[in-house]
């Protein structure tokens, strides 16, 4: 199973283009648009589709918001087709190709099989999230994301800011990702707080947009004493934050505070925003053009605390300086691998880590 969300059964929305136009091509060995594998190539236009709206805060927004920094850096491009769905992207892949898109960044796990199909029907580079066995020479690149290492600072963050001594953790479903970051997190929580009470709840299956849902389920978490909340949800994590804020607004309740994940809402929520687990896509983005233009694309990107792919949203300014040195130390440790940080994908071996750590 793929590390980020899967879902099945969406229609697919209407595809918006949004093109920036710059000048000037990246420099390169070849003056084809798609190069044959091993042959550098000269990129004009670099293209992203996401499955849904690239103003979500979050997973798309953070795939588009780097694709047009990159571009404008390179002096090329950019391209950003959003609301994509999870339907068979091909009309998309060939209108992206047609219109001199140089490399097609496919940012869903759901398009795992589609994109690595279209490369090599069509010799347009692409890159895919995690599926590393779609890796091909000159065609296709993977990204792969370390987060459970950055989850592990958000768990020492949430050990250090908690005034009831219970954190939660509310997901909307159990893919890969959510559950590398829930055992990270837990681990950091455990090294920062031993005794520490942790709350698990599961939104449902596949339950990414449910923000009814997730508002439900964060109320329960708050009503039994947790004032430190990590959300993993993209949609659903509105209602996360919703709980949180109608919580702190009720007179004697003990302030809360939400840990989110890939993107930054700090501008609409950052009253309860303590931190989020930023997923920052331009230092890959940014390889993957050198690797074209040196004909060396295709291989595996990897995303890591060292290489601040990924890292913590810069903490409120109240946070306390013993806070903010406690994730210092962790980050270096985990930098220099003094700290290993646990990798489980599977749901049920997740389970098992939470139980051995928080013990009911």
């Amino acid at each position: 199973m793929n590390r980020h969300r899967v879902r099945v059964g969406l229609i697919a929305a209407a595809v918006l283009l949004v093109q920036t136009a710059l000048a000037g091509p990246i420099a390169a060995q070849d003056s084809t648009p798609a190069a044959s594998p091993g042959a550098g190539a000269t990129i004009d236009q670099i293209a992203v589709v996401t499955p849904a709206s690239r103003t979500n805060q979050g997973w798309d927004q953070q795939a588009a918001d780097a694709v047009e920094a990159v571009a404008k850096e390179a002096g090329i491009k950019a391209v950003v087709a959003e609301n994509a769905g999870y339907e068979d992207i091909t009309p998309v892949l060939r209108d992206l190709a047609a219109g001199g898109a140089g490399l097609i960044i496919c940012h869903a796990s759901g398009y795992q099989t589609v994109c690595p199909e279209f490369a090599a029907e069509s010799d347009v580079p692409v890159a895919v999230i995690e599926n590393p066995d779609a890796v091909s020479p000159g065609l296709v690149g993977d990204i792969e994301t370390q987060a459970q290492e950055v989850a592990y600072l958000a768990g020492v963050l949430a050990g250090k800011t908690t005034q009831t001594g219970t954190v939660g953790v509310v997901v909307s479903g159990e893919p890969p990702t959510w559950n590398y970051m829930t055992v990270g997190f837990a681990e950091g929580l455990k090294a920062a707080k031993p005794d520490a009470k942790m709350l698990y709840s599961v939104i449902g299956e596949a339950a990414y947009d449910d923000a009814a849902g997730a508002k439900r389920v964060t109320e329960q978490q708050l009503a039994a004493d947790a004032d430190v909340i990590f959300g993993m949800g993209d949609g659903a994590s509105f209602g996360m934050i919703q709980a949180i804020e109608e919580h702190n607004a009720q007179d004697g309740a003990t302030k809360a505070w939400f840990i989110d994940v890939i993107g930054d809402k700090k501008a609409e929520h950052g009253d309860v925003l303590l931190s989020s687990v930023l997923f920052d896509y331009t230092g890959i983005y940014k390889q993957m053009l050198s690797d074209l233009a040196a004909g060396t694309f295709g291989k595996i990107y990897t995303m890591d605390v060292k290489n601040g792919g990924v890292r913590l949203l810069d903490l409120p300014e109240d946070v306390a300086q013993e806070t903010r040195d406690a994730v210092a130390d962790a980050e270096k440790a985990i930098v220099d691998g003094s700290i290993k940080v646990s990798a489980i994908s599977d749901a049920e071996e997740m389970k098992a880590k939470l139980a051995e750590l928080f013990p009911q």
